[in-house]
């Protein structure tokens, strides 16, 4: 399989995995999110908490209990996104490992090229 089609698949899945998990369990049936009212990994706490007052008619006890729960919640995800991140650039830096052990020298000097043009596209670092 060529580099090419690894890094494609590689991500691929990141992209599945970070933009699925993070962007859309909290509100899954969410189709449009409107500008300025989602922060980095998906919708902020404000955002539901006033989305479940709205439609649950919660009280302020409530509410604010059902803000604790959805800011604790995010906090999980963040680091579940960090824990990914740091997983798939392990996975990524062995892949690439495994393909200069099939490739001759001049192969090697190409792929890094490859690589470097690969991640300053993608900003994958």
């Amino acid at each position: 399989m060529s580099a090419k089609v690894i890094w494609i698949h590689v991500g691929l899945v990141a992209l599945f995995a970070g933009g699925v998990a993070v962007g859309h369990i909290l509100h899954p049936n969410l189709t449009h999110q409107p500008h300025g009212e989602h922060i980095r990994g998906g919708h902020d706490a404000t955002h539901f908490t006033d989305h479940f007052r709205k439609r649950l008619d919660l009280t302020e006890e409530q509410n604010t209990k059902v803000k604790d729960i959805l800011d604790s919640l995010h906090k999980e995800m963040m680091g579940l996104t960090k824990d990914f991140q740091g997983k798939f650039k392990t996975l990524r830096s062995q892949a690439w490992v495994d393909i200069r052990a099939t490739l001759s020298d001049k192969q090697r000097l190409e792929f890094e090229k490859l690589v470097e043009e690969m991640e300053t596209k993608h900003a994958f670092h």
